[in-house]
């Protein structure tokens, strides 16, 4: 085992138990079997020693049931390939891990002999797995955006979020369906309630109006950013300090099946799991959900342990 990155706490969770449709065999993925987890998270949360305050580290709670709900509600043949998921998604659940090690064992597996569990324990880092699966999923070049995996005819979906705090918020979000609706490559499937949403970070401003879509588009995830970041300039976004007011603001929160980590551009959004201002409105559309790599049942409960749930208000249809 490699020595913890300096200035790292361990955060452990043993004995996790729970029942999926894992494994090579056709009855393995039609009846579901008994699971054990043991996890080790590294991350900084030397903050929480003196705030006594959740914000300052890891929710427990919210590794819990990414865990749980990844076997019980997805199948994979391999115990190996379910482990790696389970990590990938930690990671994007809380940008303050650096490192994780789980231990997955299947309670009775289907061997011939005498043999109480079999499983895997995997280790990884978050730079080396972010970045390996930038490679693997979507071949993406992240000096140029070249893309040679999508295909220009193949569309694929994408989920958004939009914000606004100045002046008519209501207008600038229409303006913002508009103006994508109107894109070459990028159709509208689904969209949420419109929300009101206490402002995050930077408390001192107005309320947001907050949404979120889910798109199909032939755009590759490196043009898509281009395009939003094209249409909030031409409706007139300023720039500003990080949390600051905004005109409005489109983030890409995920592109089906890529994961993607570079300096102008990473998928899933590294904040979006906690964040109530875009995980209510993703509720709204379950084929969202889906694409985003949750499901109904977790990402309730998420938004329920979000800073910002308090003082969240749905408007309306958008």
């Amino acid at each position: 085992m490699s020595t913890p990155t300096p200035h790292m706490d361990k955060i452990i969770i043993e004995g996790l138990k729970a029942c999926g449709k894992h494994g090579v065999l056709d009855f393995e993925r039609q009846y579901p079997q008994s699971f054990t987890v043991d996890i080790e998270i590294w991350a900084d949360i030397s903050k929480s020693y003196l705030s006594d305050d959740l914000e300052d580290t890891v929710n427990y709670a919210g590794v819990y049931d990414i865990i749980k709900t990844t076997i019980e509600t997805q199948s994979f043949r391999l115990i190996e390939r379910l482990s790696y998921v389970i990590i990938e998604k930690i990671f994007h659940y809380n940008t303050c891990i650096q490192k994780i090690k789980i231990r997955v064992i299947k309670d009775k597996a289907p061997l011939n002999g005498q043999v109480d569990s079999t499983g895997v324990e995997i280790e990884k880092s978050r730079d080396t797995t972010l970045m390996q699966d930038a490679d693997v999923k979507t071949n993406i070049d992240p000096e140029i955006g070249a893309n040679t995996n999508l295909e220009a005819d193949e569309g694929y979906k994408a989920v958004l979020a939009l914000g606004s705090n100045i002046g008519d918020r209501y207008q600038n979000i229409q303006k913002t369906l508009e103006m994508l609706s109107e894109s070459t490559g990028i159709n509208i499937l689904n969209r949420s309630n419109l929300y009101e949403t206490e402002p995050v970070g930077y408390v001192e401003q107005e309320k947001f109006y907050n949404a979120a879509i889910l798109v199909e588009t032939t755009l590759n995830p490196f043009e898509l950013y281009s395009k939003v970041k094209d249409i909030e300039n031409n409706l007139g976004r300023k720039k500003t300090f990080r949390w600051g007011p905004r005109l409005i603001d489109i983030d890409i929160i995920a592109y089906e099946r890529c994961v993607i980590n570079t300096k102008g551009l990473t998928l899933p959004h590294k904040e979006y799991m906690q964040r109530a201002f875009v995980l209510k409105p993703l509720s709204d559309m379950p084929d969202a959900v889906e694409v985003a790599g949750l499901n109904m049942t977790l990402i309730e409960k998420m938004t329920e342990c979000a800073d910002d749930y308090q003082g969240l208000k749905c408007i309306g249809p958008l």
